[in-house]
């Protein structure tokens, strides 16, 4: 009887566990532009920009911007954007778009994230760095 209900509550327990999948910005190289929009597949995620006009290419990653849900955490917060030089010099930035339940987003432990004020004087990280893979963070989601 104990070992079918620790089995039970173990099957119970793998629905509610978080997976941490480590990610970072798409390389430049990846960046498409397709039906009006700037896209990037990482895994299972779709990168994408607003709606702009005109087609160009990612010359060059320039950084990300992550709020946090509660102060100045690093955890639990919102990875808002990743950021890029086109070939004709404008910005584009690029949302995090997963399928299924995203639950949080946290910043890894890495020096690059540095905290700052944004107009509002909410606390935000900013990742300032030519290397996508420098604003790494990890995405929590639920099984």
């Amino acid at each position: 009887m104990i070992k079918r209900l620790a089995c039970l509550f173990s099957l119970l327990m793998a629905g509610v566990t978080q997976v941490q999948a480590e990610q970072g910005c798409p390389y430049p190289s990846s960046v498409k532009f397709t039906d009006g929009y700037f896209q990037a597949l990482s895994g299972k995620a779709l990168w994408q920009s607003s709606k702009v006009e005109s087609d160009d290419f990612a010359d060059r990653f320039i950084g990300a911007l992550f709020t946090p849900g509660k102060g100045q955490e690093r955890e639990n917060g919102h990875l808002d954007k990743c950021m890029y030089r086109m070939g004709s010099g404008q910005v584009v930035a690029l949302r995090y778009e997963l399928p299924g339940t995203l639950n949080t987003v946290s910043l890894t432990a890495t020096l690059h994230w540095q905290l700052a004020r944004d107009p509002l004087e909410q606390y935000v990280y900013i990742c300032q760095d030519s290397q996508p893979d420098n604003c790494a963070f990890k995405v929590g989601m639920l099984n």
